[in-house]
């Protein structure tokens, strides 16, 4: 007897608001693609791990989860209202490759 249908994952994918845009490989490499233009070469130069990372890292998720440490490396290089300003601006790259709510949740309150 079997618990879950095979299903049922992809109906809850389907419930939280995919467009089409989140399996596709060109999407994640956009955001990739404005993270590593938002360090620049003076992110790169403090810490080319993060800039390696970010190059390998393989979905939207993880892309996502990598902000923290940007933020550190954004904050040492400019300062952290810039480094917010900066960040905040990385969103648009991910939607429709993230739920809403986990976009939303990454914007400070002010």
């Amino acid at each position: 007897m079997r618990w879950f249908k095979p299903g049922l994952r992809n109906s809850i994918s389907a419930l939280l608001g995919s467009d089409g845009r989140r399996n596709s490989p060109e999407a994640l490499e956009d955001a990739r693609q404005a993270m590593l233009a938002t360090l620049g070469e003076d992110g790169a130069l403090l810490n080319p791990q993060l800039i390696r990372r970010l190059n390998y890292l393989g979905d939207a998720h993880a892309l996502w989860f990598a902000r923290s440490e940007m933020m550190a490396v954004l904050s040492h290089l400019h300062g952290e209202v810039k480094a917010v300003d900066k960040m905040q601006n990385l969103a648009p790259a991910f939607r429709g490759l993230l739920p809403k709510s986990l976009i939303d949740s990454g914007r400070l309150r002010r």
